[in-house]
């Protein structure tokens, strides 16, 4: 019995490891786009497999996003797949304001992140795909129309329309607050009358402080003014045309248990759009998944502040074992799989 008590502890604390990166062949690489200065880390894999840019979803990321991309990084480089990603404009080594950006500056801002890679010795030759995570979802599908450089797209936990997924998110969060269908109902009514006024054209900040302030609103429950102004210049995003003029591999992976964005509109549009475009698309609602791929048994929250110590302790013993089951093969496989064929072609 103790002996299969220590080898179940080597066992576990073994996935510390993946929160470590291999210090060999690491590469800081630094791009100009829209005013800022981006800087970031290429981390090349053995052979000559393809490279995987990173794209972040919302919020101050840097480029490892706090190490919580470590253990999925580790993975995709025993897979053979290099890696790169930068930090956010103003966040890390980063100049600028990543909340002054609209949709099309982040896919700008990978266009260029491309285009510095392909500077590289010993990039030039390799494919080349991009892995996004949730606000993602309105960055990646407009990058091909940009370049023909890139292979294929990954999107997790991605979501279709702004708008909706705004309601979506804050319908989770009123039930997980205890209210009752004709409160939420009468929230989301509200919300959606005051975002039509703030989010136009003429709206100011101070006007829709001292509106929501008028509506009993919670302090932290308002934006700063950088995220309003933000909100405001994104506010119609919608990534359906983008999606329709794709042509190239695409797999989406949602969570079934997804609190951030809706799986069945975010994998139905994409069926829809993309059905019998590309024989590897492969579109895919993942059982028991948060919306970052995670178990949702143990990690199913909106936001990582509201992880108790525990499930993060849990997260840094887990490392990989995090992500729901098959979720990280499925990824893996299919990113050698597609850029195979490219590099064959």
């Amino acid at each position: 019995m103790l002996v299969l008590f220590g080898v179940g502890l080597i066992f576990t604390f073994s996935r510390l490891g993946d929160f470590e990166l291999p210090q060999d062949n690491q590469q800081t690489v630094a791009f100009s786009q829209g005013g800022n200065t981006l800087e970031g880390t290429l981390i090349t894999a053995s052979g000559d497999g393809p490279v995987v840019l990173l794209v972040h979803g919302d919020g101050p990321q840097d480029r490892w996003s706090s190490g919580g991309y470590l253990p999925l990084v580790n993975t995709l480089l025993d897979a053979g797949i290099s890696v790169f990603s930068w930090d956010k404009p103003g966040v890390g080594t980063s100049t600028g304001n990543w909340l002054h950006q609209s949709m099309n500056d982040r896919a700008d801002e990978t266009l260029a992140a491309i285009e510095a890679l392909r500077q590289l010795q010993g990039a030039g030759q390799r494919p080349i795909g991009l892995l996004g995570f949730s606000q993602a979802g309105w960055v990646l599908p407009h990058v091909p129309a940009l370049t023909d450089d890139v292979s294929f797209l990954l999107l997790m936990g991605g979501a279709i329309n702004w708008q909706s997924q705004g309601r979506y998110y804050a319908t989770i969060r009123l039930e997980r607050e205890g209210k009752t269908p004709a409160e939420i109902a009468t929230e989301l009514t509200r919300q959606a009358k005051a975002h039509r006024v703030w989010f136009g054209d003429d709206a100011t900040y101070d006007e829709y402080l001292a509106a929501e302030r008028s509506a009993g609103q919670r302090e932290d429950s308002t934006l700063s003014k950088d995220r309003f102004l933000f909100a405001r210049l994104n506010h119609h995003e919608d990534a359906r045309s983008d999606i329709a003029g794709l042509t190239l591999p695409v797999l989406v992976l949602s969570g079934a248990d997804d609190l951030n964005a809706d799986p069945q509109e975010t994998v139905s549009a994409y069926r829809s759009l993309l059905n019998g475009v590309h024989t590897q698309s492969r579109f895919h609602i993942v059982p028991d998944a948060t919306h970052s791929l995670l178990s949702a048994r143990r990690y199913n929250y909106q936001r990582l502040d509201q992880w108790p110590f525990t499930t993060q302790a849990r997260f840094l013993l887990s490392g990989r074992n995090a992500y729901a089951d098959g979720v990280l093969k499925t990824a893996t496989d299919w990113i050698v799989e597609v850029s195979t064929a490219t590099h064959k072609n």
